[in-house]
């Protein structure tokens, strides 16, 4: 009689979002009037706040954001600003101004929204991110 080999199942938690950071002279509602009307979304501003662990202060700090959801694709776009006063959301990119989180991304492809997003006059640079690059992307909890 063989024996039964057993299979052990790992599964690493990982941080399911697409990251895009902007810089951008514009002020957060006027810049994301020209990425709605430019992308043909509707981020609009989310009545209550985000809220990130700042490791460094042992504290929660706010951060108002911008939402919409994608109910055909069910892609969900956060957009917020990286700094709240002295506080930075991403504090390893501090020349980055805004950043725009996808979660449940299955169907936009990310490399044509960043080439879409850098056409838009108003905005300067447009990067891509990777979520596990940086600590900071640890604390970010969308729901």
């Amino acid at each position: 009689m063989s024996k039964i080999k057993k299979y052990t199942l790992s599964i690493d938690e990982e941080l399911e979002f697409d990251v895009v950071g902007i810089t951008s002279h514009q002020l957060d509602y006027r810049l994301v009037w020209s990425i709605n009307s430019a992308l043909g979304i509707h981020l609009s501003k989310h009545e209550t706040e985000l809220n990130v662990f700042n490791d460094k202060k042992n504290l929660d700090v706010q951060y108002s954001y911008y939402l919409f959801k994608d109910e055909l694709d069910r892609v969900n776009y956060y957009f917020l600003k990286n700094k709240n006063g002295i506080d930075y959301l991403i504090p390893e990119l501090p020349s980055v101004d805004y950043f725009i989180f996808l979660t449940n991304n299955f169907a936009i492809e990310i490399d044509d929204f960043v080439q879409n997003l850098r056409k838009i006059d108003t905005i300067l640079g447009v990067f891509k991110f990777d979520n596990q690059k940086f600590k900071s992307f640890q604390y970010l909890e969308f729901n």
